[in-house]
């Protein structure tokens, strides 16, 4: 007789094991097609990596967490197979390429390259390590009013670089970005070199290697035909340096009259924007050499929706591309699961957040842009020497590419890019070229390889020998692009330390707004994607609690955070901050002579809603950086509605500095420390009195005012100098008669309680007369001269 209670009991057991097989079903290969090749199941890793740490960080865990597992199910289908690695001697060979070119750029450490593109890059890293995430940058800039949908910007930028480093510097500490943006780096480098050269042999590799490293177009001789090449000027030890010093900027630019459009080295593109060079080269190389695999196609549609998260202008570089993957295979290949169910959900979240925000970019045909007449200098000289010759010589080489529809999308691409130009720096044309010209790039390295499969003898081995001799010379003068970048980047002092560039409030996002252009961040994001992120509208109090007051004070990171709960969302915004040196000599010359440093602070507040709450009130933070210089003492002011000085707290380096109890008390005499010049000027005689009474010390001009608001010093400072012989006057001003020195308070001046004062520094030369005042659109506010006394000013 049957036991029904044994088969009870595993009748749970068989639905778990009917649920599974459905899922393994589900998520099984899209068919019995061989496994992709290691190096490329490898790349698919890397390039999907970042976007699975971004929705499982980023968003709320209800989209997050099952879209990125999800994401994790789709890219399985391409990635079953043997993960056993082999360590060939090419494979070798290719990782240590790979780690020297990483190596000798910017992005491996050694070079310490205090230039604009790095600068972003580091900000950026520094930014995901330093903030909660998602990252609300939160040294502030903006109240947050919830009727206007203000809040602190939201870091709004192509992270796919960014993303797997900072992850590790937000957990680990910002030093671990010393060795993880290198590493990084070089993962994705040497995955791009070795499915450049895997179908290559013996010396066919390092041929491949030498063609990918030196890849350019010939912009030595669009420079030697236009005569710019006088403009390179070598030196060791450039400026100071150590390294060998290159007087011109990238070879890319030059040779065009002044025409924005550049088609970088791939030199110049790892050196200086890896984030799009490396996702361009994976992409390429992807599509390339598995454009019939049906694994790859059954997730490419997942793959490409990402891309965008990788680098917008990539993305819309590869667009020609994928439209020559589906002309070869049809649709059909790519109706999968994933393809269908994830990819335009992920390509409209990546669109929503990469377009919240500002995105009114420079626009414009290029013929809008320039006359007619030097475009028609510029088309040949530029489309001959960066990619028709190679075109040419590729159309007669190899007859075969002609109806080939990647060459021909690529070639389209080239023509067509310059064309428009899009961005600050022509950006559409600099980094969507990419992938075409690494497409460009692959075919002629290819094409070199094949000579070793032509006979010598006969006249059509004979003229193969002779095109191929062509290509190798044009390449050749290619390469100087990529080797001046080489010399322009060994002039270095130091090696990259991210933690010491944490540690320097100097590269804060508050004192680096001119590298957040509005591409990196996004002040008004829309509320749909508002509504998808993590936001945490609590505030962390940590670091040191100096004080309890009107607003609670820490000290966090060498950043002041003033807190303030109960707060309404019309709390004042204005603040300043004075900082005493511990040694005057670390002043800047402009304020020195007050004795003590001032930074002001506009709309600097963020107001957290929290639901325990009524909808008007919340929690008020305010992040103010601290100098990079070692500080004696300070005070935090916050200015009133009506202009006067509100909520003030003082804070002195207590007398137990000189041991490791050393800390902060509070100060009631702040006041007697400061202003030593102020106090000394007020005791004699103006030269001018005025709304501003001007004071001479030692060929510098004192502005003082007593009692002074804020409203004083809004507008601008006019400081007209005549001097006694016109002949020192700046060429442009002699046709004026004076030297233009006017100035904004905020750079010279230091508004405290009462009173505020401003120096100006005075010209060397004999003066005759000034002439100075303040001013507004509307006319001028005040103004007086003073004649200098000749005897005094000789």
């Amino acid at each position: 007789m049957r036991d029904n209670s044994a088969l009870g009991s595993r009748i749970p057991a068989l639905r778990l094991h009917s649920v599974v097989s459905r899922v393994a079903t589900w998520v099984r290969p899209a068919d019995d097609a061989c496994e992709l090749p290691l190096v490329h199941r490898l790349a698919i890793v890397y390039l999907m990596l970042p976007m699975v740490i971004w929705l499982a960080g980023w968003f709320e865990w209800w989209l997050g967490i099952p879209a990125a597992l999800l994401l994790a199910a789709a890219v399985w289908q391409a990635l079953c197979g043997s993960w056993r690695p082999s360590f060939t001697v090419a494979a070798v060979g290719v990782a240590a390429a790979a780690a020297c070119w990483v190596m000798l750029t910017p992005a491996g450490g050694v070079f310490d390259i205090d230039l604009p593109d790095w600068t972003e890059h580091q900000t950026t890293l520094l930014d995901l390590v330093r903030y909660p995430w998602p990252t609300f940058l939160h040294d502030p800039f903006r109240v947050y009013v919830p009727e206007e949908v203000h809040s602190f910007p939201l870091l709004r930028y192509y992270l796919g670089y960014y993303m797997t480093p900072g992850l590790a510097g937000h957990w680990l500490g910002p030093s671990v970005l010393n060795w993880a943006v290198p590493l990084w780096t070089w993962l994705g480098v040497a995955l791009i070199l070795r499915m450049f050269t895997r179908e290559r042999r013996g010396w066919g590799i390092a041929l491949a290697a030498a063609v990918i490293i030196f890849f350019s177009g010939m912009d030595i001789l669009r420079m030697m035909l236009t005569g710019e090449w006088r403009l390179i000027d070598v030196q060791v030890e450039r400026d100071g340096l150590p390294g060998i010093g290159v007087g011109v900027d990238h070879l890319e630019w030059l040779g065009l009259w002044g025409v924005a459009t550049q088609y970088s080295s791939n030199m110049t593109a790892l050196m200086w924007s890896p984030q799009h060079f490396i996702p361009a080269g994976l992409y390429v190389l992807l599509m390339l050499q598995l454009r019939g695999h049906r694994r790859f196609l059954a997730v490419s549609g997942v793959l490409l929706a990402a891309a965008p998260f990788w680098s917008t202008f990539v993305a819309v570089g590869l667009l020609p591309l994928i439209a020559a993957l589906l002309w070869k295979n049809g649709v059909r290949p790519f109706l999968r699961w994933p393809n269908l169910i994830l990819a335009v959900p992920l390509a409209a979240l990546t669109a929503l957040y990469l377009t919240s925000g500002q995105t009114d970019f420079p626009r414009e045909w290029i013929w809008e842009r320039y006359e007619w007449s030097l475009l028609a200098r510029w088309a040949p000289m530029f489309y001959l020497s960066e990619f028709l010759l190679l075109t040419a010589l590729l159309w007669v080489l190899r007859p075969n590419l002609r109806r080939e529809p990647f060459f021909i999308a690529c070639i389209a691409t080239l023509l067509l890019l310059p064309l428009y130009y899009f961005g600050y720096r022509g950006d559409l044309g600099l980094r969507a070229s990419l992938p075409s010209l690494l497409l460009l790039c692959w075919y002629c390295a290819e094409t070199i390889a094949e000579r070793v499969h032509i006979r010598s003898g006969g006249r059509g081995g004979r003229r193969y020998s002779v095109g191929i001799a062509c290509m190798v010379a044009v390449l050749a003068l290619g390469s100087a692009t990529a080797l001046v970048e080489l010399a322009r980047a060994t002039n270095n002092d130091s090696w990259l330390r991210y933690d010491v560039r944490y540690a320097d409030s100097g590269y804060t996002t508050l004192l680096r707004r001119k590298t957040r252009r509005p591409e990196n961040v996004a002040y008004d994001i829309s509320n749909t994607l508002r509504a998808l992120l993590n936001e945490n509208d609590a505030y962390e109090r940590k670091g040191e609690l100096l004080a309890q007051s009107t607003f609670d004070v820490y000290l966090e990171e060498n950043h002041l955070v003033l807190v303030k709960d109960d707060c309404k969302e019309d709390e004042p915004s204005r603040f300043f901050l004075y900082t005493i040196p511990a040694s005057q000599d670390d002043l800047p010359p402009e304020t020195r002579a007050l004795g003590l440093d001032y930074s002001e602070f506009s709309r600097s507040m963020r107001f957290l809603r929290t639901e325990s709450r009524p909808t008007s009130a919340g929690t008020c933070v305010v992040r103010l950086p601290m100098p990079r210089y070692a500080v004696a003492g300070f005070r935090v002011v916050q200015l009133a509605q009506d202009g006067s000085m509100g909520w003030k707290t003082s804070y002195n380096v207590s007398q137990s500095s000189q041991d490791d109890s050393a800390g902060w008390e509070a100060s009631d005499n702040f006041d007697t420390q400061v202003g030593p010049l102020y106090r000394s000027l007020t005791s004699g005689e103006p030269i001018i009195r005025s709304q501003f009474d001007v004071y001479l010390a030692e060929n510098r001009l004192v502005y003082v005012k007593e009692p002074c608001a804020w409203a004083d010093t809004e507008h601008r400072f006019f400081l007209h100098v005549s001097p006694l012989d016109d002949t020192d006057l700046p060429d442009d001003r002699r046709v004026y008669g004076f030297d233009n020195l006017d100035f904004d308070f905020g750079k010279y001046g230091v508004l405290f309680d009462e009173w505020c004062a401003a120096v100006r520094p005075l010209p060397d030369y004999g003066i005759a007369k000034i002439a100075t005042g303040q001013f507004t659109d509307e006319g001028e506010l005040w103004r007086d001269m003073y004649p200098f006394p000749v005897h005094e000013s000789e």
